[in-house]
């Protein structure tokens, strides 16, 4: 009961963290005539309810900034609850079968019944020879500018500074480096069929081969960004806890000094590109949003319904 209690208080904690994140996605969502606000992804009698519950978003929501997007938050909290490569794509692929999303901007379909659906395309897990695996997601902002300013910010505050680096590397125009792995890791990919609804296989793109010399890539150029991938995440995270990885991966030119002069780069084309959605920030004022120790404790199916309600919304409207 203990372990489950603690469960929940933690899922309670990202639900926080997770609201902030979809908040400021509606923010910046379209220009300043049609933007999203908190109020828009409730009813009016669940909406007093949940500003209540979680005041911190409702409020922050447009002057502190996120550091995943909603769904690297949802993968954590499936690792959370179900531990297991296989029971986490089941428990995605059941709740995602639950919502009944409807057609997805990249899926055909009227233009009336698409949705900007908070759902990342791809998923990779990673590891080294030890057991221990590593999750990540795809970037699940699809329109506008806010892959590149989560890009951007994830680079700042989110990831490991060889994947930072790496990633500003490509993004900025400076010299290009990519990061060597050791030949122990395993990394694969896994988009979710949207039909079918089951998670398949999916080699790394052409970007992923630049960045992280992944073997057996697909070389068709792609359109996404770099960084927008499900694998910088996992990697990140690979880097950051486990010592043996660190020790032996390679990235030819990373120097702090060469860190700093392209975090410095990433800094000022944010405080541009955030300035054009209408969020004011300065080289001194970049306030990340930290999550409140202390949300309320829900059970796992009520999180469900919040989430069946808060993780889409229209792409025109």
């Amino acid at each position: 009961m203990q372990k489950v209690l603690m469960k929940t208080d933690i899922l309670s904690v990202y639900m926080d963290e997770m609201l902030h994140s979809i908040f400021f996605l509606g923010h910046i969502h379209g220009n300043h005539g049609n933007r999203l606000t908190p109020k828009d992804f409730f009813t009016h009698t669940s909406l007093p309810i949940m500003s209540y519950l979680f005041p911190e978003p409702f409020i922050k929501y447009n002057s502190h900034l996120p550091t995943r997007t909603p769904f690297s938050i949802l993968l954590h909290i499936m690792e959370i609850l179900y531990s297991t490569e296989e029971r986490i794509k089941k428990g995605l692929q059941e709740l995602l079968g639950e919502m009944k999303f409807p057609n997805p901007l990249h899926q055909p379909g009227s233009k009336k019944e698409q949705y900007y659906t908070l759902e990342s395309t791809v998923i990779c897990v990673c590891s080294d020879s030890d057991s221990q695996e590593y999750y990540g997601a795809s970037l699940c902002c699809r329109k506008g500018p806010a892959k590149g300013i989560l890009i951007g910010l994830s680079c700042l505050k989110t990831w490991h500074e060889y994947v930072s680096h790496a990633v500003m590397s490509f993004t900025s125009g400076a010299p290009s480096d990519g990061i060597t792995f050791p030949k122990s890791l395993r990394c694969q990919a896994f988009y979710r069929d949207w039909k079918e609804n089951v998670y398949k296989e999916k080699r790394a793109c052409w970007n992923c081969k630049q960045l992280f010399n992944l073997q057996d890539a697909d070389e068709d150029k792609v359109e996404h960004p770099f960084g927008n991938c499900a694998e910088t995440e996992c990697l990140s995270k690979l880097l950051i806890n486990n010592q043996h990885v660190y020790e032996n991966v390679t990235i030819d030119s990373h120097t702090q000094e060469t860190l700093e002069e392209l975090r410095s780069s990433t800094r000022a084309r944010l405080i541009t590109q955030l300035g054009e959605v209408g969020i004011k920030v300065t080289d001194d004022s970049f306030h990340f949003y930290k999550p409140c120790q202390e949300a309320p404790v829900f059970n796992v199916e009520y999180i469900k319904a919040v989430l069946n309600r808060i993780l889409m919304y229209p792409a025109h409207g």
